[in-house]
């Protein structure tokens, strides 16, 4: 029983809502795109297409990228762009640091040592593959030509695409390789030996790491058609980039040989590997170990020397990719328009936030201007009828306060005559009306009668806060007399309350 293919990377997505991701890549003899689709955490690659395009222009190009769109029916799709492996130079080197931020810089200024351009016409990222000895880091340089990837970012925003990334293929495929490789790896290096049409790519992986990468500009078209002229200059090179390997001291001897792309079906050259690397060969069909269509596998395996591994895998893995060969003012541009959109709906959640906060203040507030309508309405009649009930209880108390007030000065004047001694003589006696106070005067031939008078007032229930104002004595005709003033307020009779019985 045939064993069942690993499906690679297709589950290992965040939970997004559905969306198209394309990934293209141009060359000097093919158009190449994929479309994956993503629902939630599964991902499907629902349509793959290849285009001849040597001998064609820049509109040519155009047309066949409109083309393409209109076939896949995507809508706004985030796109991710491949760099031509025949473009990419790698070099193996160490740096003496294990600093992150000191690496990236030290690589940035020695970039240029290594490939005819200036620094200012390339775009160069690395892979750090660890420490090698104390104080050293590995590093796997990746540089590309800075006009030819902007070239081919320009031709997608042409027809409407809005690029997120530009990738390197060998690091996806090296993650994907091991998957394929399985047990046959034995936990050792192995070389994959991924060709194309007219490119072979020369890659060392371990534990999913990809180690080293050295391109053959040779590939499935010239050892087809002119096999005699190029299959020792492919041997030579094969065995150079083996050597290679071994003198930049990246990692152990490998143990197994993958070959992958247009070699799937390929046996012809078995031979010739072994005889160059001695290693055990392995063939894998490699569109089986991801989640296709099948019309998407049927055009992959119909594919005649084309493949699309160098597409798959990376799209497969597209969120664990690490190296980002967009140019420093691409990824510029990407921050400021992302930013740019962010700003924009933040902007639009903060109208939409206020506006809701302004309708419900707006509803609260006509809610109780309603309500407080209805009840003024409904409560209108009673108000009025409480207004006459306050005027006429109004009026009533005006009554009741003069019908108990009523006879107060001649109660007073009964009080006062029953508390006078005999001895004493009143000479005046005032009364405010107003403010109640009641004041007498007399002469008394008696001292202590005027204090007696004073206590019958105190005692009396018609006056309240008696006091004596001045005694003084006097002699007149031979007699002792005294002169004495009594100031105090008139008691306002009321109501007599009865008290409650006690429970």
């Amino acid at each position: 029983m045939a064993k069942k293919p690993i499906k690679l990377g297709l589950d290992f997505g965040s939970k997004n809502k559905s969306r198209d991701i394309l990934c293209a890549e141009l060359d000097e003899n093919y158009l190449k795109v994929v479309h994956l689709q993503q629902r939630g955490v599964r991902r499907e690659f629902v349509n793959t297409v290849s285009h001849p395009v040597r001998g064609l222009f820049e509109e040519g190009l155009l047309l066949l990228l409109r083309q393409t769109l209109e076939q896949f029916q995507v809508q706004n799709p985030r796109v991710y762009l491949t760099v031509p492996l025949p473009l990419v130079i790698t070099r193996n080197i160490e740096i003496p640091s294990q600093d992150p931020d000191e690496i990236k810089e030290i690589v940035n200024l020695q970039a240029s040592r290594h490939t005819p351009y200036a620094r200012a016409e390339i775009i160069v990222d690395m892979v750090n593959l660890g420490i090698v000895r104390e104080r050293y880091s590995k590093i796997l340089l990746v540089i590309v030509p800075k006009e030819t990837v902007n070239k081919h970012i320009q031709l997608m925003e042409r027809v409407g695409l809005r690029l997120e990334k530009v990738v390197f293929p060998p690091e996806a495929i090296a993650a994907a390789a091991d998957k394929m490789m399985g047990k046959d790896a034995e936990g050792a290096p192995f070389v994959v030996i991924h060709m194309d049409y007219a490119f072979t790519n020369f890659i060392v992986v371990e534990a999913s790491r990809i180690l080293f990468v050295r391109g053959i500009h040779i590939g499935a078209s010239h050892l087809t058609e002119e096999r005699t002229s190029y299959v020792d200059r492919f041997q030579d090179e094969l065995e150079k980039s083996l050597e290679t390997y071994h003198s930049d001291e990246v990692g152990a001897t490998p143990k197994a040989l993958l070959l992958s792309g247009v070699l799937q079906n390929v046996t012809d050259f078995d031979d010739l590997f072994e005889d160059a690397l001695h290693l055990k060969i392995k063939r894998v069909l490699y569109p089986e170990y991801f989640h296709m269509t099948e019309p998407a596998k049927k055009a992959v395996m119909s594919a005649k020397n084309v493949s699309f591994l160098n597409l798959l895998a990376p799209m497969a893995v597209f969120d664990r990719l690490k190296v980002d060969l967009t140019s420093e003012e691409k990824k510029l541009k990407i921050q400021l328009e992302r930013r740019a959109k962010e700003m924009l709906k933040t902007g639009i959640l903060t109208m939409i936030f206020l506006s809701l906060i302004f309708a419900d203040v707006t509803s609260r507030i006509s809610f109780k201007k309603a309500f407080l309508k209805q009840v003024t309405t409904h409560y209108l009649p009673v108000r009025e009828g409480a207004k006459q009930l306050e005027q006429m209880l109004s009026k009533t108390e005006l009554v009741k306060s003069y019908l108990i007030s009523r006879g107060n000065s001649l109660k007073a004047l009964t009080e006062l005559y029953d508390a006078t001694p005999l001895e004493i003589r009143l000479t005046e006696i005032k009364y405010d009306s107003s403010s109640q106070k009641f004041s007498v005067k007399g002469t008394s031939s008696v001292m202590s009668s005027v204090f007696s008078f004073v206590s019958d007032l105190e005692k009396s229930a018609s006056f309240k806060n008696v006091k004596t104002k001045y005694v003084t004595s006097r002699s007149e005709a031979g007699r002792d007399l005294a002169d004495f003033e009594v100031n105090c307020l008139i008691e306002a009779a009321g109501p007599q309350k009865t008290e409650a019985p006690k429970k």
